[in-house]
């Protein structure tokens, strides 16, 4: 699953230049934000197109992503399909809106096919200070359950604090 889920993440990059991550608060001199405890096992891992990422071999990745950019008003769903975009037989479980960091989150739960492999995915979606914010586990099935409770922690922490647009 660890390699898969690297796969779905974009794959291997060299680096992110001129970011910073002490350990909880992520600047590229774009945006700020904080997230919160990672469960002991998830090692940060750098994934091109992607501001963090961290992958345990046993549950999965967690991946976060800042989009700033002038682009109109995307519906939420869109934004969402754009994320699963190459996987193969998705089946929603959850599809809502939620209150992350003071504002409202699109929130999902996905079985999705990679390669043929069966994945499922935990996305949290959120659009503030002009970006938009997905935050996404990605998990084998077996481990799901797992691999949630660790990340409900991750979530839970997410705040920004900066935007310079």
């Amino acid at each position: 699953m660890g390699r898969v889920g690297l796969l779905w993440l974009c794959g291997f990059a060299v680096g992110c230049a001129g970011s910073s991550w002490n350990g909880s608060i992520y600047d590229d001199g774009v945006v700020r934000y904080r997230v919160g405890e990672r469960a002991s096992g998830f090692e940060r891992v750098e994934v091109e197109d992607n501001d963090l990422a961290f992958h345990d071999r046993r549950l999965g990745t967690i991946s976060v992503n800042s989009t700033c950019s002038e682009y109109e008003d995307v519906p939420p769903q869109a934004l969402l399909n754009h994320l699963l975009f190459g996987m193969e037989e998705r089946n929603f479980r959850l599809e809502e809106e939620v209150t992350l960091d003071g504002r409202g989150a699109a929130h999902a739960i996905v079985d999705v096919s990679l390669d043929g492999v069966p994945i499922s995915l935990e996305i949290y979606m959120l659009r503030k200070d002009g970006c938009v914010y997905d935050l996404t586990l990605t998990s084998a099935r077996s481990r799901f359950a797992e691999a949630r409770r660790a990340f409900a922690t991750f979530v839970r922490g997410f705040s920004v604090l900066e935007t310079r647009l």
